[in-house]
């Protein structure tokens, strides 16, 4: 429990699937858990169904889209609670689309989530972890496994716009671990890459298509497998997908 017990974390999409089992799992450890969603119904219900664990869940809303809201949450964390010591980066959007079909401006909702309001995010909480002098901050990015080999999706319900997202977002967590080291800094930058996870997202297409998946827990688990290792140690890579499928 000392592991746990004071740190900080913000958590992207936390009202459902990867991002609530990561919030059931540090709250019961003792952190403190920032959990935000685009629609307070659900977060806050979860604050509740937690009130009595170790740990606390403060339910904040954020449009991810929105730089604005991005800033307004990192206002309230750090007037209310110092600092951020770990950032999950878990949030994204799926819009079902071809490059046939679909708007641009379906394109842009997605990148606007899963890659740039990702980028503002970490800007921000890098920012605030200087600030306040954390040295041994963590960045997780929930990546996919199509964002390591994208024909992994090719029969699968993700979208283009959704898999070049994802690959767009394996380039960044590369660099940006790169930019750290170049500074010597010991931020941490994990990125993991669950293959096919039973969510809300996943959820009416595996319904067509049975076959084996991941469950939100079996993710949240491996983070937190990488999050407790020593602070010389980094797991820079994980992949984590359902037995037999294969990448």
């Amino acid at each position: 429990m000392e592991l746990w017990s004071e740190k900080i974390a913000l958590i992207t999409g936390a009202n459902s699937g990867i991002g609530k089992s990561l919030v059931e799992s540090l709250v019961s450890k003792g952190m403190k858990v920032i959990g935000i969603a685009r629609q307070m119904d659900k977060i806050k219900a979860l604050a509740d169904e937690l009130k009595n664990m170790p740990g606390k869940l403060f339910p904040l809303q954020c449009d991810l889209s929105n730089q604005n809201d991005i800033q307004r949450v990192l206002e309230w964390i750090e007037k209310n609670l110092g600092a951020v010591d770990i950032l999950i980066n878990n949030a994204a959007i799926n819009i079902d689309l071809t490059m046939q079909s679909g708007e641009m401006e379906d394109w842009k909702k997605v990148l606007d989530v899963n890659l740039l309001g990702l980028t503002c995010m970490t800007k921000e909480v890098l920012k605030l972890m200087k600030k306040k002098g954390i040295r041994n901050g963590i960045i997780v990015n929930i990546n996919d496994a199509c964002g390591l080999k994208p024909s992994m999706a090719c029969d699968g319900p993700m979208s283009p716009a959704y898999i070049a997202s994802k690959s767009a977002l394996s380039a960044l967590t590369e660099c940006l671990r790169s930019e750290l080291a170049q500074l010597e800094s010991n931020i941490k930058v994990i990125s993991i890459s669950p293959g096919l996870v039973e969510t809300e997202m996943t959820a009416q297409w595996l319904k067509e298509n049975p076959r084996l998946a991941l469950k939100p827990k079996d993710v949240a688990d491996s983070v937190l497998f990488a999050l407790q290792t020593p602070n010389n140690v980094l797991i820079k890579e994980m992949v984590v997908t359902p037995i037999r499928e294969t990448m």
